[in-house]
């Protein structure tokens, strides 16, 4: 044992000293004990531990993915994550330790897979273009070394030991050699192919001489009188040999939807063999990770849309026999996740199929089988879609992916006509109620829905929304899509105010990366005006309604009101009533637990259990009978006689009450008039929006009609009309636009509609107004530039006086005399002049142009007339590609800065550790009463509002809001040399969240 022990003394000793000695030798001067030695020191230390944090990364961010079954399946879930700042801390721990590996061991061989790991963490990140650079660097500086012919050797002598790759960091290149070397593939090549061809030809031969002598025999045999049995020819090819019972192997189930970009398994055929060799064995040595490189290289460039290129690589992957087997698996998913990318699913299906052959991994195989059957049905192809999804059923995933496709199994029939929708509809409900599927039970009501919907019953489709949005089970998904379906049902059948409040209910639940989110908001802004005035119409008739009341009704309505007010506040809460309601609140707000409460399958057994027994009770103490003394115990509902009389309530509404209920609503002559004036500018401006925004001609002349029928004679009467007039000459009504052209001459006879309507040449005559007073304001504007001040002043100042109403060249013309009075009059009255411009003329280019230029006057604060205390903003500048800096304005004084400074030191080190941020303390305030730390080193605005969400996302990490009061604000390094300028950042709050948030 003592010996043993001093042998491993001794050889830790002889291992430190090769260290001293090799780290500073040459790669062909490393010693077989060295080789050993960083090889070993550089896998099982920095890259075992880097490769560590890279599979728990990606377990958290899969774990972080929901998939949405009403949508296309992301093929890679690890890369759709919005936001990866809850792993970039382990990321970046994990690019540090490799890079460690790269700097102490130059010389091992796993310092390619290095690259390889900082690339896949990079990509990870979402910083393509980082992990295009490391992946570029990796394929380029270790290529494989050209294989090259052994001489002949002296016997005995030692052969030199060929490493698997080279890097060119090492070897200087030599074009010559290069070229011949590329010739002298191609000629090993040819060489090899003709070699192949001699062997199939002696083989075709020596068949044909076989055949010839088995002839000869038949006819020697016949001729001697013997029966030979006939032959049988093999025509399939093979060989009749016995086959091998494959070995009973469970299959790893695997990660739902991660392809195994860690496994190197070489077990799968190499498939069509095209060109080059095939890849020598690694059983032994140490495989390079070339081929990876370019996979992710591929990978990389088609997450930057550099698509040509990254097909290049595939293709080459593929085709090329010496890749290895499990990166032509992983290359013909990648090259359906590329076709996925350009929006090209007839290519992508045979990939997807493809990979799902050779998946090693249940849930991998599956998921690439489901999203062919997505992609086939969104071809219409349901047979082939069914296939696909019968094909995920049979690898046996996770259930929630096999339910998914039993439920579009369940579509497909009725799709591809071998069902009715009744019958589907009918199975998918005996789904809901399985046991199993109360978890999922909002998402098979929706699939109902979506069933019934594609049927052509969009009363039914709707009514199964609601159950899904109702069930406990509905998750923020099924709510997303729930109510974003019904919008677009209401939107459909023209009901456009629940259309914009399901829209409203979509955005809140939808995160801003949906594609769909721009779209959906867009329609959303274009209902916003139409349901404004909708909900106003709807107030103000109610109002008006009861205004017009008898007052005996209007106090009765009044005291029936406040007792139902009453009698809602105290009634008991009905558990099964208000489970809808809290559903969605406990299926979102608990996490994952064991408590049988946290169940929603267990907790509506024994809801069902208790009511088969006891019926529903109300939620009330002591309901047992047994233990029951009260008045009321064996009294009927709807008995006069219930409880004590002598405790009859005699709570009365008083004056107060009801005038406090009465209140708003028009009693008054004069308010009713009011409100009536408001209503018909209502439905104008209705009908107005319905022609313009939404090209709703029918909605728009029902809204017309309805205000020329409750409001005749209303102040847009006349445009109302020449809008219908406009309309119906639109759709072809030649008759009613005549009608409207007659009622517009006769009583508003002269008038700019009658004109439009009757007379053709009055449009045009108006077009040429129009172009006068362009010229006009062109002509002043023109001496303003040529430096005659007092001449586009005047110009300016008559011209304006010609314009009537909200003419589009008022704010020019303001504009134009201020500029001009600045320079006739000086500083002060520019500045006047500018805050008119700013005051008078709201959400115009020139009341922003005026803002900039105050700004750059330096008005910082200054205030707008007629508007107390509002400011306009300091000499700020928006430049998002300007280096910007992080900046912690604390509110009291007496903060702790370094205990602060400590805190947001420790969020760097876990979530940006390699930006390498620094933070420093100022003060700002006339007497240096503010502190403020300052986050400096960002190359970009986009980069520093990264920093500002996940700092908003993850508050308590950062700076504990109950411990510290502040605020946080992105500045690029002008706006910064302002807020000190200025020794305040009261100004920038207002023109931050204006320009950046």
């Amino acid at each position: 044992m003592k010996h043993l022990t001093r042998f491993f003394l001794l050889l830790l000793a002889f291992q430190v000293l090769v260290s001293s000695c090799s780290s500073t030798k040459r790669r062909d001067e490393q010693g077989p004990m060295a080789k050993l030695w960083h090889n070993m020191n550089s896998h099982y230390n920095g890259y075992f531990n880097a490769e560590e944090l890279m599979a728990a990364t990606l377990l958290t961010l899969e774990e972080q993915h929901v998939d949405n079954y009403t949508q296309r399946l992301k093929m890679f879930p690890f890369l759709e994550v919005e936001n990866t700042s809850s792993v970039n801390g382990d990321l970046d721990k994990a690019i540090e330790k490799v890079a460690l590996v790269v700097k102490k061991h130059p010389y091992s061989n796993w310092v390619d897979d290095s690259y390889l790991l900082i690339g896949q963490a990079q990509l990870i990140k979402q910083d393509y273009e980082s992990a295009e650079k490391t992946f570029r660097f990796l394929v380029n500086e270790f290529r494989p070394r050209p294989q090259r012919k052994k001489s002949k050797a002296r016997k005995g002598a030692a052969e030199p030991e060929e490493d698997a790759f080279v890097s060119r960091r090492d070897v200087e290149t030599n074009p010559e050699q290069e070229r011949k070397e590329r010739l002298r593939a191609r000629e090993d090549a040819r060489k090899e192919k003709e070699k192949i061809r001699r062997q199939q030809e002696k083989e075709r031969k020596a068949e044909n001489k076989r055949r010839e002598k088995e002839r000869k025999a038949r006819i020697k045999a016949r001729k001697r009188g013997i029966k030979l049995a006939p032959i049988v020819r093999d025509t399939t090819g093979l060989r009749n040999e016995p086959e091998e019972e494959p070995a009973a192997e469970e299959e790893a189930l695997g990660p739902v939807g991660m392809i195994s970009i860690f496994s190197k398994a070489a077990d799968l055929g190499t498939g069509t063999e095209a060109y080059g060799k095939k890849p020598d064995s690694y059983l032994i040595k140490h495989r390079p990770a070339f081929q990876e490189g370019r996979l992710w290289l591929a990978w990389s460039l088609i997450k930057r849309d550099n698509f040509d290129q990254a097909q290049i690589i595939l293709e080459d992957l593929r085709a090329d026999r010496g890749t290895f087997p499990d990166v032509r698996r992983k290359a013909m998913a990648v090259q359906a996740y590329l076709y996925l990318e350009q929006n090209n699913p007839e290519q992508a299906i045979p990939y997807l199929e493809e990979a799902a052959e050779v998946a090693e991994e249940r849930n991998e195989r599956a998921r690439f089988h489901y999203i062919a059957g997505q992609l086939q049905q969104e071809l219409g192809q349901p047979a082939g879609a069914a296939a696909a999804f019968e094909k995920a059923i049979a690898a046996k995933p996770a259930y929630e992916l096999e339910l998914g496709a039993r439920l579009n199994l369940a579509q497909n029939e009725f799709l591809s006509g071998s069902g009715s929708a009744a019958e589907a509809i009918k199975k998918l409900e005996r789904m809901a109620k399985e046991e199993k599927n109360l978890p999922y039970e909002s998402q098979i009501l929706f699939s109902i829905a979506a069933l019934a919907l594609r049927s052509g019953d969009a009363a039914t489709g709707a009514a199964y929304l609601q159950r899904a949005l109702a069930s406990a089970s509905a998750g923020p998904i099924q709510q997303l899509e729930a109510y974003k379906m019904l919008g677009d049902l209401a939107y459909a059948d023209g009901d456009y105010l629940p259309a914009k409040l399901y829209y409203d209910s979509t955005l809140t639940v939808m995160g801003k990366t949906d594609e769909r989110y721009a779209p959906l908001a867009s329609r959303r802004d274009q209902l916003t005006g139409i349901a404004g005035y909708l909900q106003d119409i709807q107030l103000k008739d109610s109002l008006l309604r009861i205004g017009t009341l008898p007052v005996a009704q209007r106090d009765k309505w009044a005291k029936d009101l406040f007792e139902a007010r009453r009698a809602a506040a105290a009634a008991p809460v009905n558990p099964v009533a208000s489970a809808g309601q809290r559903g969605n609140l406990a299926s979102n707000s608990v996490g994952a637990s064991d408590f049988f409460a946290y169940n929603p399958s267990a907790v509506k057994k024994g809801k069902r259990d208790f009511e088969r027994r006891w019926g529903e009770r109300n939620l009330e103490d002591n309901w047992r009978r047994s233990q029951r003394t009260d008045a009321g115990l064996f009294e009927a509902e709807g008995d006069g006689t219930q409880g004590d009389p002598s405790a009859e309530e005699v709570s009365m509404i008083t004056e107060d009450e009801i005038k406090g209920i009465l209140q708003g609503i028009p009693t008054e002559e004069t308010a009713q008039t009011t409100m009536r004036i408001q209503l018909a500018e209502n439905w104008f401006n209705l009908g107005r929006e319905y022609r313009d925004k939404l090209e709703n001609n029918d909605k728009a002349l029902e809204a017309f009609a309805t205000l020329n029928e409750r409001y005749p004679a209303a102040n847009a009467e006349a445009e109302s009309w020449y809008y219908q007039f406009l309309i119906h000459r639109e759709m072809g009504n030649a008759t009613k636009a005549a009608e409207f052209a007659k009622l517009l001459s006769g009583k508003y006879r002269g008038s700019k509609f009658d004109q439009l309507a009757n007379d053709p040449t009055y449009a045009s005559t108006l077009l040429a107004k129009e172009d006068q007073l362009m010229r006009d304001y062109e002509v002043a504007y023109a001496a303003f530039e040529r430096g005659e001040y007092q001449l586009a002043f005047d110009l300016a100042a008559k011209g304006r006086g010609t314009l009537l109403g909200q003419h589009p060249l008022k704010p020019r013309y303001a504009l134009l005399l201020a500029m001009a009075t600045g320079n006739l009059q000086g500083r002060p009255a520019y500045i006047a002049e500018l805050r008119q411009v700013v005051a008078q003329f709201d959400n115009t280019p020139e009341q922003t142009r005026a803002k900039e230029i105050l700004r750059l006057l330096g008005e910082t604060g200054s205030s707008i007339p007629g508007q107390a205390n509002v400011s306009i903003g300091g000499g700020f500048k928006e430049s998002m590609k300007e280096a910007h800096y992080l900046i912690i304005v604390f509110d009291k004084e007496d903060t702790d800065l370094n205990a602060a400074k400590v805190a947001v030191s420790e969020f760097n080190n876990k979530y940006y550790k390699l930006d390498r941020l620094r933070v420093t303390n100022v003060y700002l305030g006339d007497n240096n009463s503010t502190p403020v730390l300052v986050l400096r080193k960002y190359l970009t605005g986009t980069e520093a509002m990264q920093y500002f969400q996940t700092a908003r996302e993850k508050e308590q990490e950062f700076l504990d809001a109950g411990k510290y009061s502040y605020d946080l604000f992105a500045v690029s390094q002008s706006n910064y040399r302002e807020v000190l300028k200025a020794r305040s950042i009261e100004d920038y709050k207002p023109w931050f969240r204006e320009n950046y948030e």
